[in-house]
């Protein structure tokens, strides 16, 4: 497997090992707390490795990053998870791969091949048999609903903008690139905090586990993940990293039941399948090119 599609699957599994961290959080904290102690962990994570450099960091692309991804993006699924259920917020959210194959194709213009296509729609329909369960019979509100459309708009934004900046400098550098992104999506945590405290509804015991899970979804969704898929933009086409972004479900099920969060069932398990059976057809396409 070449290196960038390793990158990317890397990331994947960052991104799925971050989701049963972040439903645990959710369980202790408002939304709003651990929405600023995600992006502060991840942000002081990589602040460890600062260089000067990153002072010099082209920022008006780092801040329109770090405002799509995992800013808006995290800003807008939360909010949907406020109101609305996980398996519905999964479902939504993947129409993120067809939105970053169409962003791709219409400014980048990168194209997909009629099998490449069939991989995304079979993956596509896996993740979706994955994120489904007996929650997801209930389409949850309208406005939960519209806040998981505008993070998978954000989020497929950010994979082309990702990309882009690539593909200019096949040398960026990914670590001062994410941590720029985390700096910005802290800052606008920081400012949204009042409205994220303001929708939340429940009562929360802000335990110890709450922070260390919302810590734990820090590092694993925030701090690894965006080094590696900047990694893997330098090589990957948007319409393989939609591909490989099915994968984010498959991952965080699987771990959920590790970690005793619940096992998958049946259909999800079927689902899995498909995510990984697109993704293998795509790398072996890919290496066959290369």
């Amino acid at each position: 497997m070449t290196k960038p599609y390793v990158y990317l699957i890397l990331a994947m599994l960052a991104w799925g090992f971050s989701n049963p961290f972040s439903d645990l959080a959710l369980e202790h904290l408002p939304i709003g707390w651990m929405f600023l102690v995600e992006l502060g962990t991840g942000f002081i994570v990589l602040s460890f490795f600062f260089r000067r450099t990153w002072l010099q960091l082209p920022w008006k692309a780092v801040a329109a990053l770090g405002l799509l991804q995992p800013g808006l993006t995290y800003f807008f699924g939360n909010l949907g998870y406020a109101s609305g259920t996980v398996a519905t917020g999964l479902i939504i959210m993947s129409s993120e791969v067809l939105l970053l194959a169409i962003f791709g194709w219409w400014f980048l213009r990168e194209s997909l091949r009629p099998k490449e296509l069939f991989a995304l729609l079979v993956g596509f329909g896996g993740a979706v048999i994955a994120g489904y369960s007996a929650q997801a019979n209930s389409i949850g509100s309208l406005w939960s609903n519209l806040f998981f459309a505008f993070a998978a708009i954000a989020a497929a934004g950010y994979s082309v903008l990702i990309r882009k900046l690539a593909l200019e400098d096949q040398n960026l550098d990914a670590v001062g690139l994410a941590w720029g992104q985390a700096f910005v999506a802290f800052l606008f945590a920081a400012l949204t905090f009042p409205v994220t405290t303001t929708l939340t509804s429940g009562e929360f015991d802000f335990a110890l586990v709450g922070y260390l899970a919302a810590a734990g979804s820090g590092v694993f969704g925030v701090a690894l993940p965006f080094v590696w898929y900047a990694k893997a933009a330098v090589s990957v086409s948007t319409g393989h990293a939609a591909i490989g972004l099915n994968l984010i479900a498959v991952f965080g099920i699987l771990i959920g039941a590790l970690i005793g969060r619940g096992l998958p069932t049946p259909l999800q398990v079927v689902g899995g399948a498909l995510v990984l059976l697109s993704v293998f057809a795509t790398e072996q396409r890919q290496q066959q090119a290369d």
